[in-house]
């Protein structure tokens, strides 16, 4: 690799700008920062490239290590500072660093060839959209390419408690925050929300939709609903509906298999197109398959593959990637003015992307993201059996979540035990993360009661163990402190 050396600045300068942060910084930036929720730990660097532990600092100046188990919002699959990403990441930048967005590069080709080989059913072999923005944008660019293809119809199907994104448009698609958001989203009457399956809390009160699967004596109800509205019960024809076969931020509720093959089947006999948000379970994140839907196909024999999927999170390797695939059979393509962004090209999130993906195959990542999940959920049910405050756990692979309950018999939310629970990770070494919260309008809330551990894919069983011991011991001290 071609050395790197500054012309203008001293290399001290340089690293000095990542590496190092004082008090008066702190609190200069504290009085000029936009936000205000920023963590209290300023993070510094990888314990080690390639590690699940982070670095950091408080605001005493005190250095702690955490082990992160929200892989910093489900991205980091490899964890921090993976050596062989930076590396091609490095490579890439002595060559380019930017593009416009219609220029093409090496590394642009050979992931939208990867892409297109790696999704599951009737995408494979179909057409790649890359933004270097994220999951929001290549939703707008699955609706925008969903109304080209419709020929005039701009309506969408969402599902309630789905996360599609925050711009003016996508959190319209997304489900709503009463009372948090002081503006109202864009568009909001081109969106017909749905009920979507949550086995665990059903309307029509089935009881036993537990660790994900639906009730053996359900007929699913919600999908007549959902059905009705397909065949004209919205307010206008739809272009596409949009779902996350998993939902993610809205709790960890899996779509039984069942319900989403209904659900492609009517929308192919409705002609609507059928839009998959995989941002959170690809990449390998439930277990051994790149996508949730790769794992119906196989273990489930069961084809529910939709005519567009998106991606983002850990699709990038730890960079900024937003990808849209496209099923083959939808021959219309964008034109210039339909997709394009400054930013949207970059050489170095792409290459990222295909060290990733390289890495992982080569190490066989997506069986030990399998194996370390067993033995997680293993230990979570055995605990259940103790705590009766866990009240559901959902998978697979690492991509769980954990349904804090008052008791197992009223299932109430326990939402005040879990805000403790995630106050407490940081002080025994675990970021964790949680659900969404969902609000009435007047500001209540209603629900925000799912832990969730989707730690790096590299993790190791010491570090298993480690998440195991620490998620214990901070739900005792949390259920102490509400006493």
């Amino acid at each position: 690799m071609k050395e790197i050396e500054p012309k203008v600045l001293s290399k001290e300068e340089l690293t000095r700008i990542s590496s190092e942060i004082n008090e008066e910084e702190l609190l200069e930036f504290d009085k000029h920062f936009l936000n205000n929720f920023v963590e209290p730990l300023t993070v510094i660097e990888a314990k080690e490239p390639g590690s699940a532990w982070v670095k950091v600092r408080d605001k005493e100046g005190n250095i702690k290590e955490i082990l992160d188990v929200t892989s910093m919002n489900w991205t980091l699959t490899l964890g921090f500072a993976n050596p062989d990403v930076n590396y091609a990441v490095m490579q890439q930048m002595t060559r380019l660093t930017h593009v416009r967005y219609n220029v093409l590069t090496p590394a642009r080709a050979k992931l939208c060839n990867k892409l297109a080989e790696l999704v599951p059913g009737k995408l494979k072999g179909g057409r790649v959209v890359l933004n270097c923005e994220g999951g929001g944008i290549a939703i707008e660019a699955a609706m925008k390419l969903a109304m080209i293809a419709s020929r005039g119809a701009d309506h969408f199907g969402t599902f309630w408690r789905g996360y599609h994104g925050a711009s003016l448009t996508t959190g319209s698609v997304s489900h709503p925050y009463h009372a948090i958001n002081r503006f109202d989203n864009f568009g909001t009457g081109h969106f017909t929300r749905m009920p979507f399956p949550y086995c665990y809390r059903c309307m029509w009160n089935y009881k036993e939709g537990l660790h994900g699967k639906k009730d053996p004596g359900c007929n699913l109800e919600c999908f007549q609903i959902v059905e009705h509205y397909l065949k004209g019960m919205a307010a206008k024809r739809m272009a596409g509906v949009i779902i996350e076969p998993i939902q993610g931020a809205g709790g960890h509720i899996p779509a039984p298999p069942e319900f989403l093959k209904k659900l492609k089947d009517a929308c192919e006999q409705e002609k609507i197109l059928l839009i998959y948000d995989e941002c959170q379970t690809g990449t390998w994140r439930t277990g051994k398959y790149f996508t949730v839907t790769e794992k119906y196909e196989k273990e489930n024999k069961i084809d529910v593959s939709p005519d567009m999927m998106v991606f983002t999170k850990g699709i990038g390797g730890g960079f900024p990637l937003g990808v849209l695939v496209a099923s083959p059979k939808i021959k219309k393509r964008f034109t210039p003015s339909e997709e394009h962004s400054t930013f949207s090209s970059s050489p170095i999130a792409m290459t990222a992307s295909l060290a990733a993906f390289k890495v992982i195959e080569k190490q066989k990542l997506n069986e030990n993201c399998e194996k370390m999940g067993q033995i997680i959920t293993k230990r979570l049910l055995e605990m259940q059996e103790e705590y009766n405050v866990i009240g559901d756990i959902r998978g697979p692979g690492l991509f769980i979540g954990i349904e804090m309950v008052k008791d197992r018999n009223s299932r109430e939310p326990f939402t005040d035990l879990v805000e403790e629970m995630i106050q407490l990770g940081s002080k025994h070494e675990l970021y964790l993360g949680q659900s969404m919260p969902i609000l009435s309008f007047k500001g209540n809330m209603l629900m925000r009661n799912v832990i969730k551990i989707k730690p790096p894919i590299i993790i190791t069983e010491k570090d298993a163990e480690f998440i195991l011991e620490k998620f214990e011991i901070i739900l005792k001290e949390a259920l102490n402190k509400l006493k």
